[in-house]
């Protein structure tokens, strides 16, 4: 079972420094720092989640929680993923959202909004989840129907009151939030039609946040991903830390050796640490057998062949 971080520093703080005393924010500190050392180094169990999507004007955003896509399935069938790196064909009358191939192709920028709102000028409006979370100001770099980009400064009220913006904006390029208790929900409000459309929605840890943005295939409408998790530090006691305690220690030890300036020690408790981590996940995989594999010996091996003549009809043949 995953332990918690208090629980974790119980187990490692051991480890952490020369002495082998240390106090809970510094066992914290070095916990976060392990934490990060073994993130990327392979696909963790932990750190890669499946998650479900739903798509605006065939489009889809991957929040922050997320920093790339591994797999994607469109109404249960396998989509391909392809990046930025294609040409472009002058006058060309190819439209993708016509295309009958299950591509995602990421639009590329940053966005801060999940969804735009078109249909007027509107009102930027927010709402924070957690009633600690009033008083929180939150400012949006914006910008109006005449291009022209002002800073918006918002200051959260008490649920289920929205606080919003003086002037009318088009959209949103940028945001800066504090850390929160909770999530920060932000709304288009159209002061004509008096309605709310939810454009964003912030999470705790969220400062400056910036979402990539995808095409999907057309008439899709939900789309699951199979995705790596962003990293982000624990500060609450009762959160679970991915990593097992063995692996946590092994890897606290190689951040001694690093600022120790001791290479070779480094890369040997940074190699326990893996190994550890990579034998707790052997009781998660399920083991399974391909199906059987037949050579199609019809086919040509290589472009070399051997020519043989028949003494009797002289006829060529020949062999792969």
């Amino acid at each position: 079972m995953p332990l918690t971080l208090e629980q974790m520093v119980e187990e490692v703080k051991g480890a952490v420094g020369d002495s082998g005393t240390c106090s809970y924010d510094l066992a914290k500190t070095y916990i976060n720092r392990a934490r990060r050392l073994l993130w990327d180094k392979r696909e963790w169990n932990a750190t890669s989640e499946y998650v479900c999507i739903c798509c605006v004007e065939c489009c889809f955003t991957l929040p922050p929680r997320y920093s790339q896509i591994r797999a994607a399935w469109v109404n249960n069938d396998a989509a391909s993923l392809s990046d930025e790196w294609y040409n472009l064909t002058p006058n060309a009358k190819f439209v993708w959202q016509n295309s009958c191939h299950r591509q995602i192709i990421e639009v590329g920028g940053k966005h801060v909004v999940f969804r735009d709102y078109r249909t007027r000028p509107y009102q930027i409006a927010v709402l924070a989840e957690n009633i600690e979370d009033v008083g929180v100001e939150i400012s949006f770099e914006a910008y109006d129907e005449y291009g022209s980009y002002n800073q918006a400064t918002v200051t959260t009220v008490a649920s289920p009151d929205l606080a919003k913006t003086e002037r009318t904006y088009t959209g949103i390029r940028a945001v800066s939030k504090p850390k929160t208790k909770g999530r920060i929900r932000v709304y288009a409000y159209d002061p004509v039609l008096e309605i709310s459309t939810l454009i964003s929605i912030y999470q705790p840890q969220d400062s400056n946040p910036s979402w990539r943005r995808f095409k999907a295939p057309k008439g899709c409408n939900c789309i699951t991903l199979y995705a790596s998790k962003t990293y982000a530090d624990l500060d609450d006691p009762n959160e679970l830390v991915e990593f097992t305690p063995e692996a946590m220690y092994f890897a606290v030890l190689a951040i001694n050796s690093k600022e120790n300036r001791k290479g070779n020690e480094y890369l040997g408790n940074l190699g326990l640490a893996i190994a550890e981590e990579e034998k707790a996940m052997e009781s998660d995989e399920i083991p399974t057998a391909s199906p059987p594999r037949f050579i199609d010996y019809r086919r040509p091996d290589n472009l070399i062949h051997d020519t043989f003549v028949s003494p009797r009809t002289n006829d060529y043949f020949y062999w792969p």
